[in-house]
């Protein structure tokens, strides 16, 4: 399963976002994805892949826009081996 099903799949368990709406494209803003609720997201997103985020919320906003950079940025942590120790 690619980074973006799991993210897709995640997202719509977890936020209830509809999948039609979770395209590259979109924007956190148009999916309802505020600051707070992005943390929780990440929360999830470590969980999912075993991975974590060490950057400051601010500086994941001002990077992360859409939902394809979203997935870039989960891609770049993995493939970092952001993935956590046992």
């Amino acid at each position: 399963m690619s980074t973006a099903e799991r993210l897709r799949a995640l997202l719509q368990r977890d936020f209830d976002l509809a999948p039609e709406a979770l395209r590259s494209d979109a924007t956190l803003e148009s999916l309802d994805i505020d600051s707070l609720r992005m943390i929780e997201i990440l929360f999830c997103i470590e969980d999912e892949f075993g991975i974590t985020v060490a950057a400051e919320p601010a500086e994941i906003r001002s990077r992360v826009t859409t939902f394809g950079d979203l997935e870039g940025y989960v891609d770049a942590l993995v493939a970092a081996g952001g993935a956590r120790a046992p």
